[in-house]
């Protein structure tokens, strides 16, 4: 497959651009397109310009509003939640992220959520923003039920993707994974190139194992863990709905591969149970014990977002490659939408 490479900075500003012309609110595109990119820079390419095709998509057939009036439903000193107004999840997310930053700089724990908003995108990008607050950060949201378990012949829950931010003295500790054996978007990525999928990925229309994505986008998912997997799936899809008053996966609706039910987040403060400086020095000597532990000298013990912050450094410097697909539907939309992209 051709891949082609793009700065971050030209990929940001064509997004920008086709959001702007979608009639998004500039504010909102900015955020939109900086999450996409962010996602791509870190190798999480089916969160990335990927993603952002999806949206396109969803503003065309008018189902996820441009310009959506966010609004706080419910408020106090420690806990907001906001409606989205179907607006596509990333500024929605990014609004009640700041929220509990605040909220937990000033009493020690911030709890915010969201309903009635579509994809929220990578929830990295959250935790990162508040692990680099010197917070501890965690991330659920809940999607449209795609995984099941072998012989069920129909699905039971969504992805359902956990993330967790932790502060270090240098680059923070960020998880950030889906609860199935992987990301949905990695499968309409697979679909989109024409490649096969690993075994164990998902099941076909009938609950039986497949490679091909396309009957695995017809069919289910696997959970990550097996029954493990699936029972924390089952607690984000509550805690992502029921909990905050939002559809969980069963009901979640929508045309197109950017659904969402509810995300949630939490902030706590370190200084809730000690001072800052000492949680940052004993989280950076337990990262030092752990990759000086005993191993094959091939083997390196690498903490979580590890990998992804090294390639963000290597494709900050060398460029984002994306493969002819995905480039050329987002230089066909601009140019749809009038936009000189200059390419």
């Amino acid at each position: 497959m051709v891949m082609r490479l793009i700065s971050s900075d030209e990929l940001k500003s064509i997004l920008i651009k086709v959001f702007k012309a979608l009639n998004v609110y500039e504010e909102h595109a900015e955020l939109i397109a900086d999450s996409l990119v962010c996602a791509n820079l870190r190798c999480v390419d089916s969160h990335g310009v990927s993603r952002g095709l999806d949206f396109i998509y969803g503003i065309r057939i008018g189902e996820i509003n441009p310009r959506p009036n966010i609004k706080v439903v419910k408020e106090d000193s420690t806990s907001v939640l906001v409606d989205g107004d179907r607006g596509i999840g990333i500024p929605v997310a990014y609004e009640v992220t700041k929220k509990v930053v605040e909220k937990a700089k000033s009493l020690g724990v911030g709890v915010g959520a969201a309903k009635n908003l579509w994809n929220v995108g990578a929830l990295a990008y959250y935790v990162m923003k508040v692990a680099n607050e010197g917070l501890v950060g965690i991330a659920l949201a809940n999607a449209r039920a795609r995984i099941s378990i072998p012989g069920v012949k129909s699905a039971i829950v969504g992805t359902n993707p956990i993330a967790v931010g932790i502060p270090t003295a240098s680059e923070p500790i960020i998880l950030d994974m889906a609860l199935s054996t992987a990301a949905f978007g990695k499968i309409v990525l697979a679909a989109r190139k024409g490649e096969k999928i690993p075994d164990g990925w998902a099941l076909n229309k009938e609950g039986k194992p497949t490679t091909d994505p396309k009957e695995a986008l017809e069919g289910f998912l696997l959970p990550v863990g097996g029954y493990k997997g699936f029972g924390l799936a089952v607690i984000v899809d509550i805690l992502c709905s029921i909990f905050i008053g939002a559809p969980y996966g069963l009901i979640i609706s929508g045309k197109g591969p950017y659904t969402q039910g509810g995300f949630l987040i939490i902030a706590i403060s370190p200084n809730m149970f000690r001072s800052y400086d000492e949680f940052v020095r004993d989280v950076s000597n337990y990262v030092s014990t752990l990759k000086s532990l005993p191993r094959d000298p091939e083997v390196e013990i690498l903490m979580p977002g590890e990998p992804e912050a090294r390639c963000y450094k290597e494709r900050l410097s060398k460029g984002i490659p994306l493969d002819d697909e995905v480039w050329n539907q987002l230089i066909k939309i601009s140019k749809e939408l009038g936009i000189n992209v200059g390419f």
